[in-house]
């Protein structure tokens, strides 16, 4: 059965969504965009950095298959991704950005995730936003730490972007009569930029000493 979720799809097959399927390449940028970024501060071999742009790369090819087959196995692979991401973001910034111990942010991390599937079991409100309230929030108040405690306003940035980019995906069932191919494309291209920039809030802000010196991205 084909899941009709987007204001872009009007029927099955897979080409029903090419906007919303093309735009994911974004996620693809992203990736790129992190690992150079890393290169440069040299932290490229932090497993850490290295597992958050797999997920990336994994959000973005399981949101093309959502887009491309609407099926309930691509929604599953469009949704873990962006889950596991959300977790081990959650969980390197508790241990490398605070003091919290490995008990403290193992606990923060199950109270999120128990937030989390607690807001999706209203999917029909927001058209199903309200499962990201959760992380806006948690976002907002780490980036607002961050921007306090370090001067770093790149969490924050990331924060501001990401309600802009729930904004989109809330309205994009609304505003069909008047735009029919939605907005669920502008919350792929901002996520990307929320992406890249919360991974970026784990690096150091200058480059590691023994760092090669390489070109910005």
């Amino acid at each position: 059965m084909t899941l009709d979720l987007y204001c872009e799809r009007l029927g099955p097959g897979l080409l029903a969504e090419p906007v919303n399927a093309a735009t994911n390449a974004a996620f693809l940028v992203a990736a790129w965009w992190i690992q150079a970024r890393a290169r440069r501060l040299g932290v490229a071999d932090d497993p850490g950095i290295g597992a958050l742009t797999a997920l990336v790369v994994a959000i973005g090819v399981g949101s093309t298959l959502f887009h491309t087959f609407a099926t309930t196995w691509a929604l599953l692979a469009d949704v873990l991704p962006i889950l596991l991401f959300q977790l081990v973001f959650l969980w390197l910034y508790l241990r490398r950005r605070t003091a919290a111990g490995a008990a403290t942010a193992l606990l923060l991390v199950t109270l999120f995730l128990l937030a989390t599937l607690a807001s999706r079991t209203a999917p029909e409100l927001l058209n199903g936003s309200l499962a990201y309230a959760p992380t806006l929030v948690v976002v907002l108040l780490l980036g607002w730490r961050e921007r306090r405690r370090c001067g770093r306003p790149g969490l924050l940035t990331a924060g501001v972007v990401f309600s802009l980019s729930l904004l989109m995906r809330s309205v994009d069932q609304l505003l069909c009569p008047w735009l029919p191919v939605g907005t669920h494309l502008l919350w792929h291209l901002l996520n990307a930029v929320v992406l890249a920039l919360a991974t970026a809030a784990l690096m150091p802000a200058s480059p590691r000493p023994d760092a090669a010196p390489e070109a910005a991205p």
